[in-house]
């Protein structure tokens, strides 16, 4: 590369940043890949160590300029499914066993309801409905989804013991010695 090109860019280098802050995704590797072939022989390498992009990457984004063949990246589609898209009664089932083990605070401070089941038996009631057990989540999963429909698996106290007072023992003694 020459060096007026290498001033070139060092010149324009926070322009180029500031313009990468600005995109993402595939806007950003055609960006980077325009960029590459503006600086010509030599320009990829400088674009891959200064900007930390893989050369396949700004491969890809040359390839799609070239041939004007745009790629969308569907990583949103990529992963493992959500329990529900497998087993879609799932939620309503497990509202179902959780209702009927619920209650709400007994001051009124919190909106969440309260249940005193854990995910083990939750888990059970649900192989007694019908569901496989090798099928079912993990115990993990089924606390997380309890959680995602607005229950807790907190227990209330109902009522809170008395705290002991320092005249406590003084009164015990004089009832005992009245005896």
């Amino acid at each position: 590369m020459e060096t007026e090109t290498r001033k070139a860019f060092e010149t324009f280098l926070p322009v180029f940043e500031f313009a990468l802050q600005k995109i993402s995704g595939s806007d950003r590797r055609i960006y980077l890949a325009q960029l590459s072939k503006s600086l010509g022989y030599g320009g990829m390498k400088i674009v891959c160590d200064h900007f930390d992009i893989d050369f396949k990457t700004l491969q890809k984004g040359i390839n799609e300029i070239e041939t004007g063949a745009f790629r969308i990246d569907a990583f949103d589609k990529r992963g493992r499914k959500k329990i529900e898209v497998s087993m879609p009664n799932l939620l309503n089932d497990i509202k179902d066993i959780v209702d009927s083990e619920s209650q709400t605070d007994p001051r009124f401070e919190d909106n969440r309801l309260f249940t005193r089941i854990t995910p083990g038996v939750i888990k059970t009631q649900l192989h007694k409905k019908g569901y496989k057990l090798e099928e079912l989540p993990t115990n993990q999963t089924i606390y997380n989804k309890v959680n995602e429909l607005g229950y807790s698996f907190s227990t209330i106290q109902k009522t809170k013991p008395i705290k002991k007072i320092a005249e406590t023992d003084a009164i015990f003694k004089k009832n005992k010695a009245d005896k």
